[in-house]
Formats: structure tokens, C-alpha cells, sequence
């Protein structure tokens, strides 16, 4: 692919976290000119990132870059709704060391250890033909619906009670945590999710699907502990484990835009989240080919997905914000009973409208109809749960990077 020239850099990539670090690394191997800025590009990527085995895209398997991006896949992850069910599909957490080495930034790259605000954003077109804001969904200063979560990775020895000798559990929903009434009102159910993130060590996390706002990190916390102990967790396990992790992850983009017509954004700022899920990292890797395509023919970034798909995804986290317990964990236990074909369809960020709704009414009729009414209730309720609440006084929240 020709670089455009007439002296600026074909592309300017803000941010260079994993979508941001993608599109510059492909940019650059197809012939383009690329600017990237960042205030720490070498910072490491601490957060989990996780992805089913089969979304790897070619181009970053091991035949084709050399480097194995997994480190570590685990088969036929459990659900617990508190029925059991099991996903027939490997599920893996990437290795991000490996994953940053596998999109290298070489001589096509330019870096400049630079922070940009929105201002400075719109400012970079007078630099680059086309800019892409790849900073994220825009952290602290996103007050849309989030995704929060707090986990402790420990030995794989002390996490075996709390698997209960399933290989992972990917949503464990039942309540065997101690419960506080007035908790349990403001965010709804949580849910373990226990993932081995190595053959030695297991990440161990409570998470809140979605929330509006965030529930305050403690809350989770607690639960996790309490549901742990009960389990047979060792507390010397649970009290000092070998690391934490802090989730916070925007559901949803940060509104606005750049108001700039050569300014777009990529990945999480751009729209690349599930926003009933909060899972990105497969479908921006899925979508690099096709914006590097883009980016080099002059034409817009794709969209993530049809616009039908997306308001799919917000009837499902509406639903999420504002469904009670009993209805919850009826959705999630029918989802268990959907085929995987239909798992992987509502899953899966960039799946067609037809397919998110066949997913979805699969989903919807094999509910009680105690639960249906429960459903429709939720979408069709005003706020969210805990919005009264949090209205009436400021929270404390716990901010952590993307």
C-alpha cells in the first residue's frame, strides 16, 4: 500500500494501548506513514485481556507472526444460574507481553511521548491526513454504564475450592456469598468469574455486569471474600494474594466526538465493545484488516457493527441496569440453555443484527413467564437500580486505567 505524502504522516494513532498499538503496527507493515503518540508507549498492559481461542484473527496466529499471543486456553468453562451449564469452546487469556511483541512498532512508526486532549486531537490534522483517537472509552470522564470488577490472582492449589473442580467458571451467578439487603438493592446480583491465567495461577474475580453508577469497589470486595472463605479459599490465600485487579470498563463510548470529519476513533473509543458484555479486544482485532484498508484507500473506518446490532446490545444492557435478581439470573440461565451456535452469536461484539436477534429470542422464549414479565419490566423502568440512591449523595469510586 502507497503512502498518501504531500509531507504529513499518512495516519496519527492516539494512543497506543492494545487497539491503538494494533492499528499503528499493521498501518506501518502496510506501507503507511504513521505518527503515534502516547505519554508511555512502553508501559505495560497490566489488565487481563481474554478472548475465545477461535477469535485469534490469522494474521496473529503463530504460522503467521511467529509468536504465540495465549498464555494460557482452558476448554468448556462452566456457568453456574444457578443451574449448570457448560460452553463447548476454548476460551484463552492472552499474553499481553507477547501480544505487543507480535505487533511491533518499526522503522514506518514515529513515536512522540505526547499526552492529547480532545483539543490537541483535532489539532494533529494539520500533521497527518487522517487521525484515529485510540485512547480508550475515555476512563474517569466517561459517566456511562460500566463494568466493574475486583479479583485476586493466587496458586491454582488454593483457587481449587473455589472452582469446584470445573476446569473455569466464565459466570458463576449463585448467591453463596454473604448478602446485604441494602447492597443487593443498589447493584443487583454479581457474579464470580474464575479463570486460570496460567498452569500455576488463577485469577479469582467478583464482577458487576454493568452498573449505573459503578458500585463502590468495597461492595465487591467484600462479596468476593465472603464467597471464597465459604468455599474453603485459605485466608492466608484470600489476604495475601500474589497481585489484585481493578476493573473499570466504559459499556458504552464516550459521547461527542471529535467534531473533526478527519478524526475517528478505533477500538473501545470507537465502539468496538459489546455493550451488554463489555468484551472488545476480539472484535477490534478482528476489525484492524479492514480500517488499515481504509485508512490506506482514503475512504472512513467501518463501522463495528450495523446500527441495528448495536441498539440490539443496548436493549440487553438496559436490561442488565435495571432487571432484578430472580430476572437476571433467569436471562443467564437461559442464555446456558441457548446452543453454542447462539452463545457465540450474542457473544461474539461484531455478529449481525439477524444473528444478536435469533440469539436473543432464544434467549426470550424459553423463559418463564414470570421472568418475561420481569424482563419487560426492566426494559421499560426508568433508571437503573442504585441511580435513586446515588442521586441523593456523592460515592466513592475507584478509577483504573483501561
Amino acid at each position: 500500500m502507497k503512502a498518501m505524502g504531500g509531507g504529513l504522516f499518512d495516519v496519527a494513532v492516539v494512543g497506543l494501548g492494545p487497539a491503538g498499538r494494533a492499528l499503528a503496527s499493521r498501518c506501518a507493515a502496510a506501507g503507511l506513514t504513521v505518527l503515534a503518540l502516547d505519554p508511555q508507549p512502553d508501559a505495560p498492559w497490566r489488565q487481563t485481556l481474554s478472548v475465545w481461542a477461535d477469535q485469534v484473527p490469522p494474521w496473529l496466529r503463530p504460522e503467521a507472526c511467529g509468536i504465540d499471543v495465549l498464555a494460557h486456553r482452558v476448554s468448556s468453562p462452566a456457568l453456574y444460574a444457578p443451574g449448570r451449564a457448560v460452553f463447548h469452546r476454548e476460551y484463552a487469556v492472552l499474553d499481553n507481553d507477547a501480544l505487543r511483541r507480535a505487533l511491533p512498532l518499526g522503522a514506518g512508526v514515529t513515536v512522540e511521548r505526547e499526552s492529547v486532549d480532545d483539543a490537541a486531537l483535532r489539532g494533529l490534522t494539520a500533521r497527518a491526513h487522517r487521525v484515529v483517537d485510540c485512547r480508550g472509552a475515555g476512563g474517569g470522564r466517561n459517566q456511562g454504564p460500566l463494568q466493574t470488577a475486583y479479583g485476586i490472582v493466587v496458586d491454582a492449589a488454593d483457587a481449587a475450592p473455589a472452582l469446584g473442580g470445573e476446569a473455569a467458571l466464565f459466570m458463576d451467578w449463585r448467591t453463596d456469598y454473604a448478602r446485604d439487603r441494602d447492597d443487593d438493592d443498589e447493584i443487583g446480583p454479581s457474579f464470580l468469574y474464575a479463570i486460570p491465567l496460567s498452569s500455576d495461577r488463577v485469577l479469582l474475580e467478583e464482577t458487576c455486569l454493568a452498573g449505573l453508577p459503578a458500585p463502590d469497589p468495597a461492595v465487591l470486595a467484600s462479596r468476593l471474600r465472603s464467597r471464597l472463605a465459604g468455599r474453603g479459599v485459605s485466608r492466608t490465600a484470600i489476604d495475601d494474594p500474589l497481585s489484585v485487579e481493578r476493573v473499570r470498563i466504559p459499556l458504552l463510548p464516550r459521547p461527542g466526538g471529535s467534531g473533526a470529519p478527519l478524526v475517528e476513533a478505533f477500538g473501545t473509543a470507537g465502539g468496538h465493545g459489546h455493550a451488554a458484555t463489555g468484551y472488545s479486544v476480539a472484535a477490534m482485532l478482528a476489525a484492524v484488516p479492514a480500517a488499515v484498508l481504509a485508512l490506506g484507500a482514503g475512504y472512513p473506518l467501518p463501522e463495528p457493527r450495523s446500527p441495528l446490532s448495536t441498539t440490539l446490545h443496548g436493549v440487553g444492557l438496559r436490561a442488565l441496569l435495571r432487571a432484578d435478581d430472580r430476572t437476571l439470573r433467569a436471562l443467564f440461565a437461559a442464555f446456558g440453555r441457548l446452543d453454542g451456535r447462539r452463545q457465540r452469536w450474542f457473544l461474539d461484539a461484531a455478529s449481525p443484527s439477524y444473528q444478536v436477534a435469533a440469539a436473543m429470542w432464544g434467549m426470550w422464549v424459553s423463559m418463564p413467564a414470570r421472568d418475561k414479565a420481569g424482563m419487560v419490566a426492566a426494559v421499560l423502568r426508568r433508571s437503573s437500580r442504585g441511580h435513586a440512591a446515588a442521586s441523593g449523595g456523592a460515592r466513592s469510586e475507584s478509577v483504573e486505567g483501561q
